[in-house]
């Protein structure tokens, strides 16, 4: 397995001294790899994996979510992160939900095509080239919209010539299936949010997430001074888990909260 950062460095020291490797935006038709990144979740994990991606020399295409439930891409810091992808020479590509407009036109998905990617362009200052499609497994929608490269056109999308780590499971031997870049293109699809220092499971990546996400929204609010005196200088997370054990609120009474959409929603992992 690849998800520690040492042996990461490994395979990316093993594949750029043996294979062309190339972005989607830079592809000509030759063999190589073509390194992709679908950034569902946590655009730090991704900016960690392109320092280092840029340290060992090895080009990638990262595809921004712009509706993504656990990060904004126009925060001051994630505009920061992407400005310095794009610097460091990576592709900067939109990744795309067709379900969260519901059952419209693909002429009014291009539409949305359009606006989403805008706001990438926005940041970067730069065209966005290369669209990846969110979970098209789950929605069964494999959309491909003009004046763009999609990570799923029939070219570029097949058994023979793509492999994932899609729920952190590689169905090949990622060392053997590149082999198939010395004759041919092949699509590797890494997910940033999987690969930590020491390989860590699900529950200490989504764990760690979620200690992230709390501890951005307590600085936050650190600046409103109510808050500051009711929280007695403890930091959100500790309250949080406080009232998760508190008997007022035992875990078995708890229930998920709906949101008004969560009839629509479709589940499938990355």
């Amino acid at each position: 397995m690849i998800f520690g950062y040492a042996n990461y460095r490994t395979f990316l020291v093993h594949i750029r001294a043996n294979f062309p490797l190339t972005t989607f935006r830079d592809w000509k038709g030759g063999n190589g790899i073509l390194l992709r990144h679908d950034v569902d979740f946590d655009l730090a994990a991704a900016h960690r994996l392109a320092l280092l991606e840029h340290e060992h020399h090895v080009p990638a295409t990262f595809f921004i979510r712009t509706a993504s439930p656990t990060y904004n891409p126009m925060s001051l810091v994630n505009r920061s992160r992407l400005v310095e992808m794009s610097a460091m020479g990576f592709e900067i590509g939109l990744h795309f939900d067709p379900s969260i407009y519901g059952e419209v036109s693909e002429d009014a998905l291009q539409r949305r095509v359009h606006q989403e990617s805008s706001i990438l362009e926005s940041i970067l200052e730069r065209s966005v080239d290369s669209i990846s499609l969110h979970n098209p497994s789950v929605h069964n929608r494999y959309v491909l919209f003009s004046g763009y490269r999609n990570a799923y056109d029939p070219g570029l999308f097949t058994p023979e010539m793509y492999i994932s780590d899609s729920r952190m499971v590689f169905l090949h031997n990622i060392y053997q299936f590149v082999e198939r870049a010395r004759s041919s293109h092949v699509q590797v699809l890494l997910h940033p949010l999987h690969f930590t220092p020491q390989a860590s499971t699900y529950p200490e990546i989504v764990c760690d997430l979620v200690t992230e996400m709390v501890s951005q929204v307590d600085s936050e609010f650190s600046v409103n001074s109510t808050y500051s005196e009711q929280m007695r200088g403890r930091v959100l997370l500790s309250r949080l888990l406080e009232r998760t054990t508190a008997d007022e609120c035992p875990v078995e009474d708890r229930h998920p909260i709906e949101s008004p959409q969560s009839g629509d929603h479709h589940g499938g992992g990355i």
